[in-house]
């Protein structure tokens, strides 16, 4: 009895070591049980948290356009998909991000300027201050509805990037379109309009690999 007792004890201990030593390593641990397995098939909602949006204007001309209701107003904004505290330094962190979106179509809004669904939400800005009729916008923006998006993504910080780092916000620009009394957020997930920030706001270098 004190044999199988002893050898169950040891397997428990064995498996803490290796959880301490794959965190430490900078790595990430997901665990689920087989019944929670089981009873859901679907990945996770994916909890965003989106931070202060900012206007884009193409000039005070179309700043008054907008105001008045006749025109896309945009703004941008950074959404947070993972929050991660920094326990200890001198370590390279690697992480993955799966679950799924409760978005609109931010490709959709690619296609009316004919843009790569890889383009950053920065060349988006740049053509949509060039289109004075926004007809087209319009059109796409009337018609667009929520969607789930899945996402699987995975993203590393060097160890030097997070010196000084306590909390780490991993996440993806937010285009937020507003149109005769409507708001529609569209977060552009991909490589070159995602990013990270660290405890005050400021910008942490990640990679992401291509989804």
């Amino acid at each position: 009895m004190r044999n199988r007792l002893w050898r169950a004890c040891a397997r428990i201990a064995v498996a803490i070591t290796a959880s301490v030593v794959a965190l430490a390593a900078g790595g990430t641990l997901t665990a689920a049980s087989p019944a929670s397995a089981a009873s859901s098939s679907r990945p996770p909602v994916i909890d965003v948290t989106n931070g202060r949006f900012n206007v884009i204007l193409s000039s005070p001309r179309v700043g008054r356009l907008a105001a008045a209701g006749d025109n896309v107003t945009a703004f941008h904004g950074f959404s947070t998909f993972q929050k991660l505290t920094i326990q200890s330094q001198g370590f390279d962190l690697e992480g993955r991000i799966q679950g799924r979106l409760r978005s609109h179509d931010f490709k959709s809004l690619w296609k009316v300027y004919n843009l790569p669904s890889s383009a950053s939400y920065k060349v988006w800005g740049v053509s949509f201050k060039k289109d004075t009729s926004q007809s087209v916008l319009k059109e796409v923006f009337r018609r667009e509805q929520l969607i789930e998006v899945d996402i699987d993504i995975k993203f590393k910080v060097s160890a030097a990037a997070l010196r000084g780092v306590s909390t780490l916000r991993i996440g993806f620009e937010t285009l937020r379109l507003q149109l005769d009394g409507t708001t529609k957020d569209f977060t552009v997930v991909n490589p070159d309009s995602g990013g990270a920030k660290d405890q005050d706001g400021d910008d942490v270098p990640i990679d992401f690999e291509p989804i």
